[in-house]
């Protein structure tokens, strides 16, 4: 047993930056001092101070060492609870103690592994795990963690993996249960951990966190990451080595445990999904295959992905900027031009609960998804312009993302129902349509946003496979989403009487557009898709109209009336005619 140890760890790091300075200016002075020595000679009347500098270096480099050694094995052993004194019994006296018992047991594992490859025999294995077991008590000290796998080297340990998983079916390309991997923790558990342990303090040289990664089977790695417990950065490195395989190349004959062990380790660390998400644009694509985890063969699998995917995602979790790139590489990958998540042959994520946490989880991103359509329909409406990295996504990826959650009718009305809060929270309706120019200016850019969600659910809902009557509903709902703020909002009624009309007529309103559109997909008229969308531009302007009127409000002039109309129509005819022609023709 090592020596007692309490550390403040920001005051420890604070002095070891002070020592770190020390070093440099000793550095910086001692080259020109020596020389200036060297060139007097005998003629040097100064004190003997060049052996005294070279003393006061190696000490600071020295006592730097022993503290960041101190420090990374009590983090290792103490879990931090904020700032203040840590302190515990550390495994060993000194680093270099921790190092000399490091190779030693390596040299012993190694032996055993040595012999067991001669004789492969159960007698041979019990050997080998009896001296893996032994390094349990001194893990926690990650110099002797590190210097364990460097005596070993990645091929012998990645060995010793590959024994335990000989008989156990496709386990290294596809991973192996929890039960099977609980067994293992008794065994090989202590190695994962040492593993786990020296990755996180840094320790681990390039050989580890490069070739070791690219050329280790993917079973080996989930085993790695769930018998131990992983840093953020080593459980997204695995995650990338899993997900970035072809989704072909996983043998639908037997369950993805691979996958499950990474839904498992997100589950208890979703901040390492997010930063995921938020760092690799590729990544959202491979984890959110619409068949990724539903052809796992792994019972409630995507339950428990839905659940990681809501820990990582919603309005409270981890960093807003880093939960911000995460949404927009997602939103961009499953959006993207010929996406798996729409009409593919890999099928949608119809009845899905990762739709719904998707949908759920996005709702704070509508104004810019708005402020996209926005900019594309009215280029010079700077102000409606999204800011970044929203500037930068392709407005179709947007309608497209919506689209494929929209096949799954619980996140279409979870949408449906965030459109509408999002465009009555606009509160347009305290600017009048024709005022004074700032005013016009207000109404014009906040008309312009909700003509942009508009058009993202007109646009999405292209792509959901509902039956007529379900897709003529919708679509009267949206249509109605530019001027339901008329009602609600220009023109507050505090009389609940009236207000419970105002709304009748909402739904009149709705059940009119409603009729239209039915009457249209049945071929009930011979009108086209474009006359059907002029109706409903039509109707929208008179119901501006209709409601000033109602309201003792200042009718609009005919030219008012139809610059009404015509901004309607800019805004919602193209997607109106494409959703229409999509159903009926």
């Amino acid at each position: 047993m090592g020596e007692f140890v309490g550390i403040d760890p920001s005051r420890a790091e604070q002095l070891i930056r002070e020592m770190e300075g020390g070093k440099d200016v000793l550095g910086r002075t001692r080259h020109g001092l020596e020389a200036a020595i060297a060139e007097a000679d005998a003629s040097w009347t100064g004190p003997a101070g060049v052996a005294a500098m070279h003393r006061t270096w190696a000490f600071f480099d020295e006592t730097q060492r022993d503290l960041k050694w101190r420090m990374d094995t009590l983090k290792q052993m103490v879990p931090s609870s904020g700032n203040g004194l840590l302190s515990t019994f550390l495994p060993f006296n000194s680093e270099t103690e921790a190092v000399r018992q490091g190779k030693a047991d390596a040299g012993l594992i190694a032996g055993e592994l040595k012999q067991h490859e001669i004789e492969n025999s159960v007698e041979t294995w019990r050997k080998v795990t009896e001296a893996t077991a032994a390094t349990k008590e001194k893990l926690n000290d990650p110099a002797y963690a590190a210097a364990l796998l460097t005596a070993l080297g990645p091929d012998k340990f990645r060995a010793l993996f590959m024994h335990w998983m000989k008989g156990k079916g496709p386990a290294m390309d596809r991973g192996l249960p929890p039960a099977v991997l609980q067994q293992g923790r008794e065994s090989l558990g202590p190695l994962a951990e040492a593993y786990a342990n020296a990755e996180r303090a840094g320790r681990l040289g390039e050989e580890w966190r490069g070739k070791f990664m690219e050329s280790t089977e993917p079973g080996v790695l989930t085993a790695l990451i769930a018998m131990s417990k992983p840093s953020s950065r080593l459980l997204n490195q695995v995650a990338l080595r899993v997900l970035g395989r072809p989704l072909g190349a996983d043998l639908p004959t037997s369950p993805s445990w691979n996958l499950h062990a990474l839904v498992e380790a997100y589950n208890a660390d979703p901040q390492a999904l997010q930063t995921l998400l938020a760092d690799n644009k590729d990544a959202a694509g491979w984890l959110l295959h619409p068949q990724r985890a539903r052809m796992s063969g792994v019972a409630g699998l995507e339950a428990k992905l839905a659940g990681a995917l809501d820990k990582a995602l919603n309005p409270d979790a981890g960093t807003a900027g880093v939960r911000e790139r995460a949404w927009f590489n997602i939103i961009r990958g499953m959006g993207a031009e010929n996406s798996p998540w729409i009409g593919g042959s890999w099928g949608t994520l119809k009845d899905s609960p990762i739709s719904e946490t998707l949908a759920k989880n996005v709702t704070p991103y509508l104004d810019q998804l708005a402020r996209g359509q926005s900019m594309r329909n009215s280029p010079e409406l700077k102000a409606a312009f999204p800011t970044s990295p929203w500037d930068a996504l392709v407005p179709d990826d947007a309608s497209r993302f919506m689209g494929g959650l929209m096949q799954d009718k619980d996140a279409a009305n979870i949408l449906m129902k965030a459109s509408q809060d999002y465009t009555l929270g606009l509160d347009i309706g305290r600017f009048r349509p024709f005022g004074d120019e700032a005013t016009q200016d207000e109404y014009t850019h906040r008309a312009a946003l909700a003509g942009g969600v508009a058009n993202l659910m007109l646009s999405g809902s292209t792509h959901a496979e509902w039956t007529d009557d379900e897709y003529a509903d919708w679509l009267a709902g949206v249509a109605l989403l530019p001027v339901s703020w008329l009602s609600n909002k220009y023109w507050p009624i505090q009389d609940a009487n009236v207000a419970t009309a105002r709304d009748a007529g909402l739904d009149e309103a709705k059940d009119g557009l409603k009729g239209v559109i039915t009457d249209f997909f049945d071929k009930k008229t011979p009108a086209t898709a474009e006359s059907v969308a002029d109706g409903i531009v039509q109707q929208q302007a008179d119901w501006v109209n209709e409601s000033l009127a109602q309201h003792g409000q200042k009718p609009l002039t005919d030219s008012q009336r139809n610059e009404v109309r015509m901004a309607f129509r800019g805004r919602l005819y193209d997607a109106l005619v494409t959703a229409l022609k999509q159903r009926g023709g």
